[in-house]
């Protein structure tokens, strides 16, 4: 079996930890070294997972033409676990390829979709 993991750089992981947590993401894995905070988190929503990992020197900061595409089975009551938290970019009821989306900027401007099945 082959699944992907993907990860984003960000400036503060502790910071962004929280975040995700704050909108209904799990964390299910940190490490962390002595004298450095927290430099690696798990975050999981259902079976979806992803990494947050601290910035490099050679990191490009401002990566917002990449982003995280979740699907699940319902966003339900999402928008407003993101009211005051996230900019929402976009609410579609159903796209061309017969989704509905809401798409959103996180902590750090990285560009996030959920999606489900219409309602």
């Amino acid at each position: 079996m082959t699944t992907i993991l993907p990860f984003i750089r960000v400036r503060d992981v502790g910071y962004a930890k929280s975040w995700y947590e704050s909108i209904g993401f799990s964390c299910v894995g940190t490490h962390e070294e002595p004298d450095c905070g927290l430099d690696w988190a798990m975050m999981c929503w259902g079976d979806a997972m992803f990494m947050l990992y601290p910035l490099l020197e050679n990191t490009i900061e401002n990566a917002n033409n990449c982003g995280l595409y979740f699907k699940m089975e319902s966003i339900a009551g999402l928008q407003e676990k993101l009211e005051g938290k996230a900019n929402i970019i976009e609410i579609v009821s159903e796209t061309e390829y017969g989704r509905k989306e809401i798409t959103f900027h996180d902590c750090y401007g990285f560009q996030v979709t959920f999606s489900s099945e219409p309602d």
